[in-house]
């Protein structure tokens, strides 16, 4: 329930729910094996409290949510987890001493068993852009269901040094710890093994850059990031410097309409060199939204692989087609190689869906998806290859 008191701003609490069924064709994460039965009807319930706060020093949106998920066919996967976030906007303060400055904190938790995903830059951006250097770890892992803690947190500044350029510095550290595992519940151990590869990881981040507004309709920005990643596993240990300088250039091209293109260079410590690049074309109307991208960039491969180059192609669309109505559909191929190690290792991600979601009241909605998506793994002479397909429909309610 929203309350606003004089003198102290606005704040809000807006509890919600979701409830929902899918039909999961591969819940292990696995290729078919004799024996497996990858197909389960999956039950899932999110509850979620966001708290909004708008202060005279600072103001901050807070996001809980939990979730949990039933299994019919494989009751030993049933499992709780929770996913948080913190957006933390303290520019009231800062700018009482520095009126010309900004500065941001934000921090993502998650636990779960399921593992991460394939996750690359987010297409459309710089690569050196401090949200796509958060799951170094997740780059191509894709593998046994376990339980796995993530945290991420960065601080971002920028100082407005004219009216028409700035300059920005975040930094970020992140972590990745991985528990034990739920994969051999329930079915038979010998097809779903436990891992022994597991590690933890911990990687830190930190971007400096300025940006100028070369005209009414073009915006101009250059990046320099370093990246640390620290990996353990058993008694050993594995260090990865990563560092990318770019420059990008933007321009409105009307008002529904605006292009995005950059590239650089990379150097990953001990010598290796390649190129980072990134382009959009991003369309936004009163009722429908577009987006196709590209983007490259390098990250740490695990198990030997060394350094993993990756590029992505994605396109996104979304349509109101009425008031109570809306579609969406998306689409994505990644393709991640190793660019040295004792291994050649190469990843392949295909990814398309569709959602159509409908209000019925302000505070009810339901939704039905599709989703499918394929992975393939080459590490040495073991070859992986799997796909998925999911169909869910949701109930959702948000008292706010």
């Amino acid at each position: 329930s929203p309350s606003r008191v004089p003198g102290t701003g606005f704040f809000e609490v807006v509890p919600s729910i979701c409830v929902a069924e899918r039909y999961d064709s591969n819940v292990f994460f696995r290729p078919a094996t004799p024996g497996l039965q990858r197909d389960d009807f999956v039950t899932t319930v999110s509850p979620m409290l966001r708290i909004n706060h708008n202060g005279e020093y600072a103001s901050a949106v807070l996001n809980l949510g939990g979730f949990g998920e039933t299994y019919i066919r494989n009751p030993g996967l049933n499992y709780i987890g929770t996913n948080d976030s913190l957006f933390l906007n303290l520019d009231n303060s800062i700018k009482r001493v520095l009126p010309n400055a900004s500065l941001r904190v934000t921090d993502t938790f998650s636990y779960t068993p399921l593992p991460p995903g394939f996750v690359n830059p987010v297409a459309g951006t710089s690569p050196s852009d401090p949200g796509n250097i958060q799951n170094v770890y997740a780059q191509g892992i894709m593998g046994f269901r376990t339980n796995n803690l993530i945290n991420n947190g960065t601080v971002s500044a920028s100082y407005a040094t004219t009216a028409l350029t700035s300059i920005n510095a975040s930094y970020s550290y992140a972590i990745l710890r991985f528990g034990s595992t739920p994969s051999t519940k329930g079915v038979d151990p010998n097809l779903t093994p436990p891992p022994t590869n597991l590690f933890n990881a911990t990687t830190q981040t930190g971007t400096v850059g300025g940006a100028a507004r070369v005209s009414e309709l073009d915006t101009l920005n250059i990046n320099y990031s370093h990246a640390q990643s620290v990996f353990h596993r058993g008694a050993t240990s594995s260090l990865f410097k990563i560092d990318t300088a770019t420059i990008g250039w933007s321009r409105l091209v009307n008002s529904n309409l605006s292009a995005q293109v950059g590239g650089g260079g990379i150097l990953v410590s001990p010598g290796l060199t390649t190129y980072a690049a990134n382009a959009a074309l991003i369309m936004n109307s009163a009722n429908n939204s577009a987006t196709i991208s590209y983007a490259r960039s390098a990250f740490p491969g695990f198990a030997g692989a060394g350094v993993l180059i990756g590029d992505r192609v994605s396109l996104s669309a979304t349509q109101r087609i009425h008031r109570q109505w809306q579609l969406s559909e998306s689409a994505t191929y990644v393709h991640s190689s190793s660019a040295g190690g004792l291994n050649v290792q190469k990843f392949d991600s295909y990814n398309a869906g569709g959602d159509i979601q409908y209000w019925m009241t302000d505070v009810w909605s339901t939704s039905l998806s599709y989703n499918y998506s394929k992975f393939t793994n080459g590490f040495g002479s073991v070859k992986t290859d799997f796909d998925r397909h999911v169909i869910m429909f949701s109930v959702n309610a948000s008292w706010g």
